[in-house]
């Protein structure tokens, strides 16, 4: 027989659990306020303390909303708010040249992933917008703070293509997270361009519906940029 390890809990994990598991099965619905401190004191028999602590794991996971002087409230959780809960950790673990490596290669994975994805399913009217943003990213060659921006608006949109949101919280989160090599690797004479054409055919491989050439092009786009960041870093522009 297996035996598991027995886990010693802290008195607001129980409560929050309990009171998670409450709101899954509907005893509280969305909009619906929880009880007051004082009862939900009584109720578990616990000090105010591990009730508060216990709410602010709730809001943590996007399950309550907390205001001053009013009780709880019940929320719907919502995927940028569970990639939130994140970042604070990302940011931490990308301050290491591992962390910083492994969120390299999920971001290439991912994106890659994206463009495939997106060559399967995208609609005409999709593909017009991508092709006004690989446009606007055109046009703003020569100016490196628009083209930054044309740069991630260009990646936004292909992820739009489907429209799942799920694929849009985690590749905005990963922007943000790692946002500063984007900036750096622009600063090296004719990156920009260089990210322009890898832009132009990873456009050309979704409007034609052929997904292993997206994920081809994205890939070799983002193995670029990686190693234009390296080249930044040696050069001493990072």
């Amino acid at each position: 027989m297996v035996f598991r390890v027995v886990r010693r809990r802290k008195i607001h994990e129980e409560v929050a659990d309990q009171i998670e598991a409450a709101i899954a099965s509907g005893h509280f619905e969305i909009g619906d306020q929880l009880p007051s401190e004082r009862d939900l004191m009584d109720r578990f028999g616990v000090g105010r303390p591990a009730i508060r602590e216990a709410l602010l794991n709730l809001e943590r996971m996007g399950l309550v909303h907390l205001s001053p002087g009013e009780r709880a409230r019940v929320t719907k959780p919502t995927i940028h708010g569970l990639v939130e809960q994140l970042s604070g950790a990302a940011r931490h673990f990308m301050a290491t040249p591992q962390g910083e490596a492994a969120f390299k290669d999920a971001r290439r994975v991912f994106e890659s992933g994206i463009a495939y994805n997106a060559a399967l399913i995208a609609t005409d009217e999709e593909i017009g917008v991508l092709e006004k943003a690989l446009e606007a990213n055109r046009l703003a060659l020569g100016n490196m703070a628009e083209f930054e921006k044309t740069d991630i608006r260009f990646h936004v949109e292909l992820t739009k293509i489907g429209g799942n949101p799920i694929f849009l919280a985690l590749h905005t989160a990963l922007v943000d997270w790692l946002s500063l090599q984007r900036f750096i690797s622009l600063k090296l004479p004719g990156v920009a361009e260089e990210a322009f054409e890898s832009h132009k055919a990873i456009f050309n491989a979704v409007s034609a519906h052929d997904a292993s050439s997206a994920w081809t092009a994205m890939d070799e786009h983002l193995r670029q940029v990686f190693r234009n960041l390296d080249h930044a870093r040696i050069q001493g522009v990072a």
